[in-house]
């Protein structure tokens, strides 16, 4: 046995950027770099292939959770003895927190009144609470006062926020109760009587704008500049900026984007840290940050995968420092989520967190060249807008002239272009969807916003709630519509040519393709045969077909597919591909190609299109 310590990296020349390009360039083999091997994010941040200390940013200025995170956990429902039940079953089996929401205006939710039953039997000092009060939160930091104050335990040992926040909540409804400002000198008020150290006022939740459309350093900068609002009106109040620090907890949402997921939370600390040392604000508490996972990401249409989905997004929030996390079940677009849903989505953050070890590392992703980059170009592009939106007059004065609505709208249009081009694809929706999946309980329409139902002392214009799956999920309930009338699905006959080693690869495209939509794929044998093909076609019952073969293939008898199909009375002949003869391929009968890139949901409303004319 010997003592001397093996040095691989020695026995190996050190390797510089030119010899990997060298390599890059001719694995390519002529295809343009940048294209390939470079990509950037919607705010425009670019993606290298490979991270080096010669192209990386790093910050040494890090803020980063002390502790581990709390492990909390959604009740929306408005029965306040199931919330009891589930509440206390959450509690005892991990969590260490728990989210409730409130009836407040167009939320529905647990009714105030209710709140102490809900809260029954539950130990308030040993767990973390957050309030979802949306207008009504005035009402809600009363009768959770009460609360406290009945509890009789030492103001120390309490932790959770009130939930404040209605200048979200009027971006997200479009309606307050009250005149904003004076919902904002309220708000204030209620700061600066709570003498709880461990219970902050007002938490701002940017996810309203995650959910609405916007980029990562579009939430965060209007997240910022919202916190900032609220320092200002407790300022106003007469509260020293440093207790007017103390009462704000920042939230964002959590996507399954793992690496830009873990630059945002790690920006979001980075960049309020920035606020607090230009307000002189040098010794408060650490800022809360709280995580949620996204609803804009979660699926109705094969909705297990959102387990993966909330999975990836807590480990992104975990890894990039959030100090509590709520996971929604997988099951949440569904209505109030079951037992199994809740288990699973409890124990997601557990393993992640206790077995796994996540939540007792100190910033784990510091010292990535890639996450360091990605920190640091998120946060000099929120920053930017942050002035942009201050300059402007605030985060009430753009949401109030609708220009920062218009920003995120434009955002979310060239988001909806790459879903709808599958570029950005959805599993289990765009990509390797089921149509004949058993839902698991019947869901008529996909979910929206509830309707407004409460007189407001001020309104605008309410932001949009955006579903990434929402329209491919629109033309599958078209399709389920149609099927449980007694009807049949809208189909697509494919028309595979030759041998099934020649259409395979594209029939399977084109089925994933249209099943996307509903329009279930009839699959056939191949063919040479024309009088074969017209016989399979008409006993198919599809209103429309599709020709899959390789490209020799469409030059030999890819007319003759098309000409063979019109004769039967085919609605819309397609084509998987873009071959070199298409002019005689349309001629021959072709109506349109279906290709990588194409616009796959401008193709399947227009056939939703057709089969409505022809019904």
């Amino acid at each position: 046995m010997t003592n001397d310590k093996l040095s691989l990296a020695a026995d190996f020349p050190e390797a510089d950027n030119a010899q990997w390009m060298a390599l890059v360039e001719k694995a390519l083999a002529g295809k343009p770099y940048d294209k390939v091997m470079r990509s950037s994010t919607y705010d425009g941040i670019a993606i290298e292939a490979l991270y080096t200390p010669d192209n990386a940013r790093i910050d040494t200025h890090t803020v980063s959770r002390s502790g581990e995170w709390h492990i909390m956990t959604p009740h929306w429902s408005d029965d306040p003895s199931r919330v009891n039940a589930d509440l206390l079953e959450d509690l005892e089996r991990g969590a260490s927190g728990f989210a409730i929401r409130l009836k407040a205006g167009a939320f529905p939710g647990l009714d105030m009144r209710e709140l102490k039953a809900a809260l029954n039997g539950v130990y308030l000092n040993m767990a973390r609470f957050q309030l979802l009060p949306g207008e009504e939160f005035e009402a809600a930091s009363e009768a959770m006062m009460v609360l406290l104050k009945a509890d009789r335990h030492d103001v120390e040992a309490y932790s959770g926020t009130l939930g404040v926040d209605p200048i979200s909540t009027l971006a997200q409804t479009g309606r307050l109760r009250h005149d904003l400002d004076a919902a904002l000198r309220t708000a204030a008020s209620i700061a600066a009587g709570n003498s709880y150290p461990g219970i902050s006022t007002f938490n701002v939740d940017g996810s309203v704008y995650h959910s609405a459309g916007a980029t990562e350093a579009q939430e965060l900068a209007m997240t910022v500049a919202t916190g900032v609002a609220y320092m200002r009106a407790m300022e106003q109040a007469g509260m020293s900026l440093q207790a007017a620090a103390n009462a704000i907890e920042l939230t964002l949402a959590a996507d399954a984007d793992i690496f830009i997921g873990m630059a945002k939370f790690r920006a979001a600390r980075r960049l309020w840290a920035k606020v607090l040392e230009s307000c002189g604000v040098v010794d408060g508490k650490e800022t809360r940050l709280n995580a949620v996972t996204s609803l804009r990401m979660l699926t109705v249409k094969d909705p297990w995968v959102n387990v993966l989905r909330g999975t990836a997004a807590c480990f992104a929030a975990g890894v990039g420092g959030a100090s509590s996390i709520t996971v929604l079940p997988h099951d949440t677009l569904l209505g109030v989520s079951g037992k199994s849903a809740r288990r699973i989505a409890r124990n997601i953050q557990i393993i992640l967190s206790d077995e796994s070890s996540l939540s007792r590392m100190d910033d784990p992703a510091a010292g990535s060249y890639a996450i360091e980059s990605f920190t640091s170009e998120l946060c000099d592009k929120s920053w930017k807008i942050f002035q942009n939106i201050e300059s402007d007059g605030g985060a009430l004065s753009v949401l109030r002239s609708g220009s920062f609505a218009k920003e995120i709208d434009a955002s979310w249009l060239e988001r909806r272009r790459n879903i709808a081009k599958r570029r950005d694809p959805i599993t289990g929706v765009s990509e390797f969807p089921d149509i004949n999946e058993k839902p698991l309980r019947d869901v008529t329409s996909p979910p929206s916003l509830p309707p407004e139902i409460v007189p407001a002392g001020e309104t605008l214009s309410s932001l949009p709630f955006h579903r990434l799956a929402e329209e491919f999920e629109e033309l599958r309930a078209k399709s389920d519509a149609l099927y449980a009338d007694g009807g049949k699905r809208p189909s697509i006959f494919i028309a595979g040519l030759g041998r099934p080693a020649d259409f395979t690869a594209r029939a399977t495209f084109a089925r994933s393709f249209f099943e996307a939509g509903g329009i279930e794929a009839i699959p056939s044998e191949g063919f040479t045969d024309m009088d074969l093909l017209k016989q399979a076609y008409e006993e198919s019952g599809a209103r429309f077909a599709i020709i899959c073969g390789t490209d020799g293939q469409y030059e030999e008898v890819g007319l003759s597919a098309a000409e063979t199909l019109k004769g039967a009375g085919c609605g819309r002949v397609f084509l998987a591909g873009r071959p070199s003869n298409l002019e005689a391929l349309q001629a021959a009968g072709v109506d349109e190609m279906i290709y990588m890139g194409c616009d796959v949901l401008d193709i399947l409303e227009r056939a939703y299109e057709l089969l409505g004319e022809k019904s």
